[in-house]
C-alpha cells in the first residue's frame, strides 16, 4: 500500500518535466531522494518491521504532499530576491522555457565581463538590450553602490517592468525604454534604428555590452550602433558584443541543442551584402542574422575601436571542439 504511494507520489503529472520551472524547492528533492532510499531498506526488512517504519513513512510522505501541493498553488520562487525575477509569462518572451535557461545566461554574461570585460565594483555599465534583467541579475553582487548599470530595450513591458522592480530596489540600476522600430521585436517602433541616439552622454561608460542583439539587427543598424557604443565609452573602454559569426557557419554543420532548429539557418542573402551578412527568416530579417567578421571588423574600424583579441567562440555553430559560451563573443577596445 506504501509502495504504491510513494510510486504514485513520483509519477504524478505534477512532478518532475511537466513542471519544470517549479523546481527551485530543492530541499523538497533532497527529501524525495531520501524516501526513495529508505524505501529499499524498508523493503528489505523483515515483514514486522516493514509496518512499523512503513507506518512512520506514511506520516512523512503525508507531509511532503501537502509541501508539494502547497508549492503548486504558489508562485515559483527563489531564495533571494524573487521579485526581480519576471513572470513566466514575459519570461517565455525570450523564449525561456526551463529556469534554468534564465540562470545559465545570467552567468555566462557575468562571466564574460568579468574575465573579458575586466569589470570592477566602481564601473559605469551600459547593456544595450536590457531585456528583462537576466544579465543586471548577477551584476546586482559585482557593482557596488559606487557603481552604476544603465540599460536601454525597445519592447516596453520589459523596461516597465524593471522600473518597477529592480529600480526600485537598486536605484543604481537604470532602465530606459527605446521606441525603435525591429521587424521581429518592436515593428510598431516609431523610431528608426539607423536614427537612434543612446540617450547617454559622451565618454560616460567604463563597459558597453550586447548580448545577442547584433543577431538581430541588419548592417546598418549594426554600424550605427558600433558608433553609438564608441561615442559613450570611455577611452580605455571596453566593448563586449556577441554574433552568429558567418566564419564558423556550415551548411549541413550538425549543431547542438536549441542551435539546431532552422532558426539558425543562415542560407539567405541580404540585399547587396553577398556574402559578408545573411538571415534566417527572409520575411523576417531582424529575427536572426549572421555576420562575416570582415564586416564586423569594418563597423569596428569606422567606430574607432580595436579588436582586442580574436573571437571567442560559440557553441552554436558546432564548428569547434572548445567554446566557451552559447554565441560568438567579440571583444573591443577604445583607444585611449
Amino acid at each position: 500500500m506504501f509502495k504504491r504511494r510513494l510510486k504514485s507520489f513520483f509519477s504524478s503529472p505534477n512532478r518532475g518535466g511537466g513542471t519544470r520551472l517549479d523546481r527551485e524547492n530543492q530541499s523538497q528533492y533532497d527529501i524525495e531522494s531520501m524516501l526513495e532510499k529508505i524505501l529499499g531498506f524498508v523493503i528489505r526488512l523483515d515483514r514486522e518491521n516493514q509496518s512499523k517504519i512503513g507506518s512512520m513513512l506514511e506520516k512523512i510522505l503525508g507531509f511532503v504532499t501537502r509541501l508539494d501541493r502547497e508549492n503548486q498553488s504558489q508562485h515559483y520562487k527563489l531564495a533571494f530576491e524573487p521579485d526581480l525575477v519576471p513572470p513566466l509569462d514575459l519570461m517565455r518572451e525570450e523564449g525561456i522555457e526551463v529556469l534554468e535557461e534564465w540562470f545559465r545566461w545570467s552567468e555566462e554574461w557575468s562571466m564574460f565581463l568579468r574575465v573579458y570585460g575586466h569589470i570592477k565594483p566602481q564601473d559605469a555599465i551600459l547593456e544595450i538590450g536590457c531585456g528583462l534583467g537576466r544579465i543586471a541579475f548577477p551584476l546586482r553582487y559585482i557593482l557596488s553602490s559606487d557603481g552604476s548599470y544603465d540599460g536601454f530595450d525597445i519592447c516596453q513591458n520589459k523596461v516597465v517592468f524593471l522600473e518597477n522592480t529592480f529600480h526600485r530596489r537598486y536605484p543604481n540600476f537604470r532602465f530606459v525604454w527605446a521606441n525603435v522600430h525591429n521587424t521581429f521585436y518592436n515593428p510598431q517602433g516609431q523610431t528608426k534604428p539607423i536614427d537612434y541616439r543612446f540617450p547617454y552622454a559622451d565618454a560616460t561608460f567604463d563597459i558597453v555590452y550586447a548580448a545577442s542583439v547584433f543577431t538581430h539587427l541588419v548592417p546598418d543598424t549594426a554600424a550605427h550602433y558600433f558608433c553609438e557604443a564608441a561615442r559613450v565609452l570611455k577611452p580605455g573602454g571596453r566593448a563586449l558584443f556577441s554574433f552568429f559569426l558567418l566564419d564558423y557557419y556550415r551548411q549541413n554543420q550538425p549543431r547542438p541543442f536549441g542551435a539546431a532548429r532552422s532558426h539558425f539557418n543562415f542560407d539567405h542573402p541580404y540585399r547587396n551584402y553577398g556574402d559578408m551578412f545573411a538571415i534566417a527568416v527572409p520575411d523576417n530579417p531582424e529575427e536572426s542574422a549572421a555576420y562575416r567578421l570582415q564586416l564586423v571588423e569594418r563597423f569596428a574600424a569606422e567606430a574607432q575601436l580595436v579588436l582586442a583579441q580574436p573571437p571567442i567562440a560559440g557553441i552554436w555553430s558546432g564548428s569547434h571542439p572548445t567554446w566557451i559560451g552559447a554565441q560568438d563573443l567579440l571583444v573591443f577596445v577604445k583607444p585611449e
